[in-house]
């Protein structure tokens, strides 16, 4: 089952590589609120942290669940059960926030077309392979 799960996660690491779903544009944004709006302080620079961390992954998403895949394949399952979660976790968390902005400007029907065909079946394969796994 184990190369089944990895070929999963290769496979859903890729598709969402090649559609170019990045959260870095969503979540640099709300990063730059945060350090515009909050008072200046040690939750400040707490919070900015965190956004910085989650940009991270969230560049790493597509790229970290095919090394995750790769890893189940090979047999280390825990390792690239982690790196899948990461990687798709944060696409996860960055399509919630886009789906937000999105509903909230009016622009719904545009986030529904473009994100959810290539993007769905991507989280979807990386969430198969992870419980698989």
């Amino acid at each position: 089952m184990g190369r089944i799960a990895g070929a999963l996660g290769v496979v859903g690491g890729a598709i969402l590589i090649v559609g170019g779903y990045s959260g870095w544009t969503q979540l640099d944004r709300v990063r730059d609120l945060a350090s515009a709006y909050m008072p200046d302080g040690e939750a400040k620079e707490r919070v900015i942290l965190v956004l910085n961390v989650l940009i991270l992954l969230a560049l790493l998403g597509g790229i970290s669940v095919v090394i995750g895949g790769a890893l189940i394949y090979k047999g280390f399952c825990i390792a690239g059960r982690v790196l899948i979660a990461l990687g798709a976790g944060a696409s996860i968390l960055t399509m919630v926030v886009q789906g937000a902005a999105a509903y909230a400007t009016g622009r719904w029907d545009a986030f529904v077309g473009s994100n959810m065909t290539m993007i769905g079946v991507g989280l979807a394969l990386s969430a198969a392979a992870r419980w698989l796994a």
